[in-house]
């Protein structure tokens, strides 16, 4: 059982099942895999006295100290910090933690088949093969690798999301027919909805999203493919719904639309349904999905209600619920903050990684009403404060971003004395897209054309996120835009964007 991916009733354990199954599973990868292996942790299990053979049930992770994305990335000192969560065996430390009947065989292969298929065999459990990226400290994105079988555990994760969302139910596996509407970067919304279509087995087109395939070209492939499905960012779906409706199009081909990358409100489902009613659908369903690259997979609501929370797989993770103050943990269905721990993984692992994400109504342990799955549940409305060890985060766009960051790009450039950015909702409409606005005020004789696209390669580069508009302004101007409204603290990054 320890050894393998995933369970095949991974939906179907019951609860006491499930908690023996993850405190095995736990255990033996503790034992076998990240204390051997993981550099960050075996000083984590070191410095605090801790042994990996006394981590035997979840409860025990309490021994150890959380985890911090602040301890992930790298910065200027240490730009390999991120190396230290990827396990990476040796030879030496093989002999030494290996389990006997492991080491045996790799010995018997050593012999009967030699040495360099022995380092092959290793090798393609462990070398990482796929790379994500996460917000990092300023202008140093954190990488997250993926070796061969967490590829495959996030395909797997893909899968189910596709299942919770109806496809062979609701929708047969034959009729369906899904645009992509993901953004291509390297990224975990379009990895996992691209790996997890592929494994589902159904006619897909992955347009890579606005700024690749385009707004019009997407709506031309819903109509002309009859598409069943849509998927991609909130912000970005609701745009498409909209121009197309304003066009009057034929949308009555759609039943699911799952949304993933950025929150969406229940304000937000139903307006993409009336759009979606206008245009001739009927008997659809609109989801959400909850996921964070260092957990390298996400979670979906389910069909038909699709408000029951996201589903949980309690054989691959799990989901501590604290006092995002106190960091105690909570009693079930109580609000607070998600704490992940991967109970396997061979590329970069994470135990009690506390995520800043603060999940109304917790986390509940019984049989969703819905869809009648026994699995974990999170409560769908989760919110980051935005203050995590280190990082002022917010989402723009969908990208997670370091509010840092804005300050470090726009005061290395010289010819910037002064600056701000707002941020609002495109045509005040509070479900549209985010729109980034930097106003500069330039140094004297600074060539507006050159500085304007020295900001935006700059913000991009290390953002991934491009402005909207670029705006100059007199210092004069810039002072009164940075008092705001009689205020005395000067308020460099605005956030217009109502709460929904």
């Amino acid at each position: 059982m320890a050894r393998e991916l995933y369970s095949g009733r991974w939906d179907r354990m019951s609860f006491d099942e499930q908690r023996e199954y993850r405190n095995r599973k736990l255990s033996y990868f503790v034992r076998t895999e990240l204390y051997p292996y993981c550099t960050y942790y075996r000083k984590v299990f070191d410095d605090n006295k801790v042994k990996p053979e006394d981590i035997r049930t979840v409860e025990d992770l309490r021994k150890l100290p959380f985890t911090y994305k602040s301890d992930i990335a790298p910065d200027t000192d240490n730009p390999d910090r991120f190396r230290e969560f990827v396990l990476q065996p040796d030879k030496e430390l093989m002999e030494k933690y290996m389990p006997r009947f492991q080491l045996a065989r790799l010995k018997m292969d050593r012999v009967f088949k030699g040495e360099e298929y022995v380092k092959r065999s290793v090798s393609r459990k462990f070398l990482p093969v796929h790379m994500q990226f996460t917000t990092g400290r300023t202008g140093l994105p954190t990488p997250i690798m993926y070796a061969a079988y967490d590829v495959e555990r996030m395909a797997e994760g893909g899968r189910r999301i596709m299942e919770l969302a109806g496809f062979g139910t609701v929708i047969s596996h034959e009729e369906a027919r899904v645009v992509n509407a993901m953004p291509f970067a390297p990224h975990l919304g379009f990895w996992m909805v691209e790996k997890g279509l592929d494994k589902t087995g159904v006619l897909s087109l992955h347009t890579g999203g606005g700024r690749i395939l385009g707004t019009q070209r997407i709506i031309f492939s819903v109509e002309g493919m009859k598409a069943t499905s849509i998927v991609g960012m909130p912000g970005y779906v609701y745009r498409v719904l909209k121009t197309a409706a304003e066009q009057e199009s034929d949308f009555s081909s759609i039943k699911v639309v799952l949304v993933a990358g950025d929150r969406i409100s229940g304000g937000m489902k139903k307006k993409m349904g009336e759009l979606l009613e206008s245009m001739g659908a009927r008997d659809f369903h609109v989801l959400g999905a909850y996921g964070f690259t260092e957990a390298r997979k996400s979670y979906s609501e389910c069909v038909p209600d699709g408000d029951t929370g996201y589903h949980v797989f309690p054989d691959m993770d799990y989901i501590e619920i604290v006092d995002p103050a106190t960091g105690e943990p909570v009693d079930d269905g109580e609000d607070g903050e998600l704490v992940y721990t991967c109970l396997e993984g061979q590329g970069t692992s994470v135990v009690r990684f506390r995520t800043g994400d603060v999940v109304k109504g917790g986390i509940v342990y019984e049989p969703c009403p819905s869809c009648g799955r026994t699995v974990p549940r999170l409560g769908s409305e989760i919110s980051r404060p935005g203050g995590m060890q280190g990082f002022s985060l917010t989402k723009l766009k969908g990208t997670l971003v370091d509010q840092g960051t804005f300050f470090t790009v726009l005061k290395s450039n010289p010819n910037v004395t002064d600056w701000q950015i707002e941020i609002s909702k495109a045509g005040d409409d509070p479900y549209d897209m985010d729109v980034v606005d930097v106003y500069i005020a330039p140094s004297e004789g600074a060539d507006p054309d050159t500085l304007r696209d020295e900001i935006e390669a700059a913000l991009h580069l290390c953002t991934e996120v491009k402005p909207n508009a670029i705006k100059f302004l007199s210092q004069g101007e810039l002072v009164e835009r940075l008092r705001g409204e009689g205020g005395v603290k000067e308020i460099r990054v605005v956030d217009r964007r109502p709460d929904i």
